[in-house]
């Protein structure tokens, strides 16, 4: 029998070498490219929420003007940080630089892995917490994620998953995830339900509180050292970010791809903005409905979190009106551990229907994979205007559409599922397996 410490070196060593093999040439043409820009510009003291121009030497081929990223200004300093590190090295190489600005996303992978491991290990067998650990660092979603694309998202889940460990301890679980609300607006999304897993009205009240002034601080810093720098640009991208209408993986894309054939007319622009704002609301109404099930037995705790937080994740995708790819991260971090502790066959089943439709339409969406080549050479740009336009660019929309209604009805067969369980969690007697807060 193979020892299982040569089992997960093995594991962890071929996700490394999959996920730095792809580093260096693969990104996506936009958001790769901004971090390439941001780290450059903001080095040099340039307002981050502005148009910028191609950085000779480092960007992409071919590429133009592109706008602002729609962050807090923590991630745009820190690009900056890495651009340093990369001008201290000395070796002027593109691929170089790539490399370098891809590590944050690939070590973070690897410790949301890591945490997935040891969630999993403190409830289950060593067998099933290293078939989580597999899951996780082999999924190809994951690694187009981190590795090809270049997005964050795994950072916010390593965040978001150590509050969850830490959420016995009020104040560090709250310092915790003010710090990735900082970094990207969305985990905002579970900050009701952290603070309502605390024990007290008044933990509830300073969880609130300081997430709330941690996280603004935080974002707001950087305006009291750049004096050139606007904090209105930045209240825009944030209003522009709460109901953004574009190309989504639900069932939002139907609209998507309408409207870039027939545009909408202003009084159906008007309705479908106000629903781009059903999303706040739903996520309020979701969080007390896991308050009120499942947040309030504490000696289950550990467990009605990660359930719970899993159930935001699903309600926010039936609601939001753009669902990004990336933003499928987070129900692939909390179902991986329901996945392996606590969901029967057939959620298990739902979940594995979730993950591959939206894989699906991240291909499609991104022509194939063949933009993300882009740094390689202008003519994968090419070979991406080809996917998108005349006869390959209906197929590519019927795909998408046919994947984002997949994934639209496997999310609410997922949240149905999750529903019932949590809704008689409360008509349920003790269960003899207890699920303690893991001891930090």
């Amino acid at each position: 029998m193979i020892p299982n410490r040569f089992k997960i070196a093995v594991i962890i060593l071929a996700a490394i070498g999959i996920r730095e093999v792809f580093a260096p040439f693969t990104g996506h043409p936009f958001d790769f490219e901004l971090w390439v820009r941001l780290g450059y510009y903001v080095s040099k003291g340039d307002d981050p929420y502005l148009r910028t121009a191609p950085v000779p030497g480092l960007s992409f081929p071919g590429s133009g003007y592109i706008s602002w990223p729609g962050y807090p200004p923590p991630w745009a300093i820190f690009m900056a940080v890495l651009y340093k590190f990369y001008v201290i090295l000395g070796v002027q190489n593109r691929f170089l630089y790539y490399f370098i600005l891809k590590q944050p996303m690939i070590i973070s992978d690897l410790l949301v892995g890591y945490l997935i491991y040891i969630l999993v290990r403190a409830y289950s067998s060593a067998d099933n917490s290293i078939k989580a650990l597999t899951f996780w660092l082999l999924c190809p979603f994951t690694i187009i994620i981190s590795a090809i694309w270049g997005m964050f998202d795994q950072i916010m889940l390593m965040l978001i998953l150590l509050s969850a460990i830490l959420i016995g301890r009020t104040y560090r679980s709250a310092l915790t995830e003010s710090l990735s609300i900082a970094i990207k607006l969305i985990p905002v999304i579970f900050l009701p339900v952290f603070a309502l897993a605390q024990t007290s009205r008044k933990k509830i009240f300073a969880y609130m509180l300081l997430a709330a002034i941690v996280s603004v601080a935080i974002a707001f810093a950087p305006y009291l050292v750049e004096k050139s720098w606007k904090i209105s640009t930045l209240l825009g991208v944030g209003i522009d970010d709460t109901n953004k209408l574009g190309n989504s993986m639900s069932y939002w894309s139907i609209l998507y791809v309408y409207n870039q054939s027939y545009a909408f007319s202003p009084f159906v622009k008007s309705v479908l903005g106000f629903l781009s704002f059903l999303w706040i609301p739903a996520i309020l109404t979701a969080s007390y409905f896991c308050y009120s099930r499942v947040l309030k037995d504490k000696i289950n705790l550990q467990k009605n979190l990660i359930l719970s937080l899993l159930f935001i994740s699903l309600v926010f995708y039936l609601t939001k009106s753009t669902v990004n790819e990336q933003y499928l991260i987070y129900f692939l971090g909390f179902g991986t551990m329901d996945y392996f502790l606590w969901a029967p066959k057939e959620r298990r089943r739902t979940f594995h229907a979730v993950w591959i439709s939206a894989l699906g339409f991240l291909v499609a969406n991104n022509a194939w994979m063949t933009r993300f080549f882009s740094p390689l050479s202008f003519s994968y740009m090419q070979l991406n205007n080809y996917f998108t336009s005349g006869v390959p660019g209906e197929v590519r929309f019927g795909v998408m559409i046919f994947t984002s209604l997949v994934f639209t009805i496997a999310v609410c067969y997922y949240l149905k599922m999750l529903y019932a369980e949590m809704k008689a969690s409360k008509k349920r007697e003790p269960k003899l397996m207890e699920m303690p807060i893991i001891p930090t």
